[in-house]
């Protein structure tokens, strides 16, 4: 049996998440997922709210120097900074040989040490109460006694008015009393980990629900590689325990779904498409949707975007800011189709332009038509919230919207190409073909 090596806090959260996971980070990192770019944007608002919070505690040093740097450098330059008397000290570095941590913000309060881990959500999470439990485990094993250990989270409650103010951006839990109460519980799952990779052999863990919570693993393509594609993969609008009642008993037809197993309206249909081919067409439905229209019509379509420190007055952490539309409008039954459009200019805020154009290119009658009016009504609210002076003209235009995808959610009209899904990516080639989303060089908001 090796000796097994240091773990680190996101290894722990990691093995705890899945020990198949862990060991492989350890001995076949190469294994690993490609980063995405919409991960790798997620890991950078973590390092970036880490920083920011910084002002909590202004004044302090930095001990990784702003730089990467080798573990046992980063530990003694941490030990130096306390033995020094720094009272603030960031990125601070904690070992006790067998377990290592990194504390975003260490403060020396009177003779006692606080610490403070950062994190860019809204709330505590679960996954949060096992983090700090570690660093406490860590930094109290590693010699320096913590009086108090708690999270900062982002408040978004908090309305940006001016300069940002930095103690009501954030909110901190004191979770002092948590953590300890978890210290046999961290000490007892430390153990499992580091026998497990001590003794070397790679745990045997089927796929499941830990490969996507509460992260999708980095692994998941090299662990779900092997997995056979059939009927049901990627079927929507059907339970997944009844998808995987249908695998068990290789069921490949209607006639061959239990007689006792109840099936609402929607599955049926999506199942009656996946063994049939069945279409379902309704047409009177239809009919009554389109019936509904009224001209002008006006196709619309929001991209927004999201800030967790909020750059603009009147935001909040996490707000989905408009910065961009889209509107095709229709004056007459068979007329030509006119496009305006919108695109902020940063660092700008673009949602004063953006009301602006909007009001100025949407007609003062005709229906609105997005592609789940979910989303674009909420974008108006919170714009008549935050620029009440349009109140009244976004309020009217939030009330005459008509979401178009009410006749696929409905399955008014289904096709079996759709897979039990609504989603527009599923829609547009089932009722096109030849055209899709991937073909398209930017294909998500992402």
């Amino acid at each position: 049996m090796s000796e097994p090596p240091t773990i680190s806090k996101s290894s722990f959260i990691r093995g705890k998440q899945c020990l198949k996971s862990l060991y492989l980070h350890i001995h076949d990192p190469a294994l690993k997922d490609k980063i995405s770019d919409a991960q790798q944007h997620v890991f950078n608002i973590g390092h970036d709210t880490g920083r920011h919070a910084q002002q909590l505690f202004p004044g302090g040093i930095d001990a990784s120097r702003g730089e990467p740097r080798e573990v046992e450098e980063a530990i003694a330059y941490t030990q130096q900074l306390i033995a020094d008397g720094h009272e603030v000290i960031y990125e601070a570095a904690f070992s006790n040989g067998k377990t290592l941590c990194y504390m975003d913000l260490l403060v020396k309060v009177d003779t006692e040490w606080q610490a403070f881990e950062v994190k860019a959500s809204t709330a505590v999470k679960d996954y949060h109460l096992l983090d700090v439990a570690f660093q406490h485990h860590v930094i109290c094993q590693s010699g320096l006694p913590l009086k108090e250990i708690s999270l900062v989270h982002l408040n978004n409650k908090y309305v940006r008015r001016g300069e940002i103010d930095v103690d009501q951006l954030y909110t901190i839990h004191n979770l002092t009393d948590h953590a300890k109460a978890m210290q046999a519980y961290i000490d007892e799952n430390l153990l499992e980990m580091q026998t497990m990779l001590a003794v070397g052999q790679r745990p045997d863990i089927e796929t499941g629900k830990q490969c996507t919570q509460p992260f999708v693993c980095d692994f998941y393509g090299y662990c779900h590689q092997d997995e056979k594609v059939d009927l049901f993969t990627g079927l929507k609008g059907v339970r997944a325990a009844k998808i995987d009642r249908f695998r068990s008993m290789g069921t490949e037809s209607f006639e061959q779904v239990p007689a006792n197993m109840a099936l609402t309206a929607k599955e049926r249909t999506v199942l009656r498409g996946l063994f049939e081919n069945e279409n379902k067409r309704d047409v009177a439905s239809i009919l009554q949707f389109l019936g509904r229209l009224e001209y002008p019509l006006h196709f619309l379509d929001f991209e927004t975007i999201m800030f967790p420190v909020p750059l603009y007055d009147e935001s909040r952490p996490y707000q989905q800011v408009p910065f961009q539309y889209s509107l095709h409008k229709q004056k007459h039954p068979g007329g030509t189709l006119t496009h305006h459009a919108f695109l902020g200019s940063p660092p700008e805020d673009p949602r004063p332009g953006f009301i602006k154009c909007l009001l100025a290119e949407t007609e003062s009658e005709g229906s609105i038509i997005v592609y789940n009016k979910a989303f674009e009504q909420q974008r108006l609210y919170e714009l008549s919230r935050d620029f009440p002076e349009h109140a009244y003209r976004l309020t009217e235009l939030k009330n005459r919207m008509v979401d178009l995808m009410e006749p696929f959610r409905k399955q008014w009209l289904y096709m079996p190409v759709m897979k039990g899904s609504y989603s527009i990516k599923r829609v547009l080639p089932a009722l096109v073909p030849g055209i899709s989303y991937s073909d398209l060089e930017i294909q998500e908001g992402n």
